[in-house]
């Protein structure tokens, strides 16, 4: 039996060396659409975001897939927030015949010297409390936690509006609190570095209330004058809530691009 287990386990090794060296990695294509779509519909239990997302990826250029033989086995996005240096990966999937083969990190990996070559300084993600494998392949990579997200559509509650240059004392407290990182929800879950600047060019008023919501993201419970899909960094009054998540953060090398 012993003898067995190991003829198994090297016939795996040696299929996964032979798919790692047929591994493309490329910006993603039209024609890819369907091939994404299908094995990435039913990633959780309620589904997947990547479905509906993938066709606005592909018109901004910024999703890649890896490719075995002209079959998609794997795709992420990359959003290059330029005006703060940062990078956001998001959606990374890989087909479910293709786990546990190092796709996933050959993908990330690809992306991160795409980051370098852009002149990008930090790259962030978020991941699922519950989904320790991309906890390991993320702190394996190099990335260290930074943020805790709570998420979900939020209950209105009672604020103070601020509005106007007022503004800015109220993000600059808040930035403080999160050692000068941003989330928001409006095109993707998003999260960067940011300075009180770059914020007040993003969202026209403040709230104050049980936290402080800056646009979708509540510092502190989540603090929103209506019923609003929200990224807070407590646990709050949440019609809908969806989980926690943890957001990560890597320090890019620029001197160790790939050609």
């Amino acid at each position: 039996m012993q003898g067995n287990r190991e003829k198994v386990k090297i016939i795996e090794i040696l299929n996964q060396v032979t798919i790692m060296t047929e591994l493309t990695i490329r910006k993603t294509l039209p024609s890819d659409t369907g091939q994404i779509i299908e094995f990435t519909r039913n990633t959780f239990p309620w589904g997947d975001y990547v479905p509906n997302a993938i066709n606005e990826w592909i018109s901004e250029g910024t999703a890649y897939v890896a490719v075995i033989k002209n079959h998609v086995v794997g795709v992420m996005n990359m959003v290059l927030i330029r005006e703060t240096s940062t990078a956001w990966l998001e959606g990374i999937r890989v087909h479910p015949s293709y786990r546990r083969m190092g796709i996933g990190r050959a993908l990330t990996e690809y992306v991160l010297n795409e980051a370098v070559k852009n002149g990008i300084r930090h790259v962030m993600l978020m991941i699922a409390d519950w989904n320790e494998p991309s906890h390991r392949l993320a702190r394996s990579l190099g990335f260290h936690e930074v943020l805790t997200l709570f998420t979900g559509v939020a209950k209105p509650s009672p604020v103070s509006i601020v509005r106007g240059e007022a503004m800015r004392e109220v993000i600059r407290n808040a930035l403080r609190k999160t050692n000068g990182y941003y989330c928001m929800t409006r095109k993707h879950w998003l999260c960067t570095r940011a300075t009180e600047d770059f914020v007040m060019t993003i969202i026209n008023e403040v709230y104050i209330g049980r936290g402080i919501g800056l646009g979708e993201f509540s510092v502190g419970p989540p603090t929103m004058p209506a019923k609003t899909e929200v990224l807070a960094t407590e646990n709050g009054d949440f019609e809908n809530y969806y989980g926690r998540f943890i957001v990560y953060e890597k320090e890019l090398n620029q001197a160790q691009a790939k050609a």
